[in-house]
C-alpha cells in the first residue's frame, strides 16, 4: 500500500473524498485515513507543519504500517517566476536549509534523491491527465517564507523551484528505512505574492483554528481579499493533486502488477 502525506487538512480535503477515505478512530495523531484510489487502498496522513511532526509522524507511518512507499503532497511556494498557482512540481530532488533563508549566504548540501522510477511515472501521470507541472527540486525551509524578496533570493542563489516545510524530513526518515518515496507540490503563492501571517490560522497538527481564522479576518480586512484568493487557490491546489494522485496511483499499479513485461 502506498502512504500519501501532507502536512495540512487543505492538501488532503480533495483526495480524501475522491478515495471516500475515513479516519481511523485512533490514535489521535499522526492523523490517518484509508481509502481507495484508482482501484487500489491507499493510506492519507496528516503530519502537522514542520520537522519534527513531519520526522515523526513519518516514523510512526512506517512502523505501524510499512507502507511499499510513500508520496509527499502538499502546497508550496514559488521561488521562479514562471511557475504559477496550481502549478506541480515533481521533484527529482530535495534540499533543506536548517536555518530561515532571510539572512546570510544560502547553501543547502546534501540533496535527497526522490525514487526515480516513482519520478517518471509520476511525469507519465501528470502528462496524461494534461496538468500543468515542471520537474525540478524542492527546498524545505524552517519557517514560512512570505515575502517576496526573499523567495527570489532563494530562486537566485539555489537550484530549486518551491519552498515547503516538510517534504525534506519525511523523505529523510523515508530513505533511512528503506522506503523509496516521491515529493510533487502544489504551487500556493506565486514568487511574488506576499502571504499574510497565518501563523495562529493554523494550529501545530495541521488543522485549520477556524475561531482565529474568523478573528483575523474581522480584525484584518485589508488582508481580506488576498486570504480569500488564497483560500480559493488551496482548493485549486487541493484537486489537482488529488487528481495526479489518482493518475500516479493508477500508474504505479499498472507498473506492479504481476504480469507487466519487465
Amino acid at each position: 500500500m502506498i502512504a500519501i502525506v501532507a502536512a495540512l487538512d487543505a492538501e488532503l480535503s480533495a483526495l480524501e473524498r475522491k478515495a471516500r477515505a475515513r479516519r481511523f478512530p485512533s490514535p489521535p495523531w499522526p492523523v490517518m485515513s484509508e481509502g481507495t484510489l484508482a482501484g487500489a487502498q491507499v493510506l492519507l496522513v496528516r503530519t502537522g507543519m514542520g520537522r519534527a511532526r513531519a520526522q515523526e509522524a513519518t516514523a510512526v507511518l512506517i512502523r505501524r504500517c510499512k507502507p511499499e512507499a510513500i508520496l509527499s503532497i502538499g502546497f508550496a511556494g514559488s521561488v521562479v517566476g514562471e511557475l504559477r498557482a496550481g502549478h506541480l512540481v515533481i521533484a527529482r530532488q530535495v534540499y533543506a536549509l536548517e536555518e530561515p533563508p532571510d539572512e546570510g549566504p544560502l547553501a543547502a548540501p546534501n540533496p535527497l534523491a526522490c525514487d526515480p522510477a516513482m519520478v517518471e511515472l509520476a511525469v507519465a501521470a501528470a502528462r496524461q491527465r494534461r496538468l500543468a507541472f515542471r520537474e525540478g527540486a524542492s527546498l524545505t525551509v524552517p519557517q514560512v517564507v512570505s515575502q517576496p524578496e526573499v523567495k527570489q533570493r532563494i530562486g537566485d542563489s539555489l537550484s530549486v523551484e518551491v519552498v515547503e516545510m516538510e517534504s525534506y524530513w519525511v523523505g529523510r526518515v523515508a530513505a533511512d528505512r528503506g522506503i523509496p518515496f516521491l515529493i510533487v507540490r502544489a504551487v500556493l503563492d506565486e514568487a511574488s505574492d506576499r502571504l499574510p501571517d497565518l501563523a495562529n490560522v493554523i494550529d501545530e497538527s495541521g488543522a485549520v483554528v477556524r475561531d482565529r481564522a474568523l478573528g483575523q479576518f474581522l480584525s484584518r480586512p485589508r488582508a481580506a481579499p488576498v486570504l480569500i484568493r488564497l483560500a480559493a487557490r488551496g482548493r485549486r491546489a487541493s484537486q489537482r493533486l488529488a487528481v495526479f494522485a489518482e493518475a500516479f496511483l493508477d500508474a504505479f499499479g499498472a507498473s506492479h502488477s504481476p504480469g507487466r513485461q519487465q
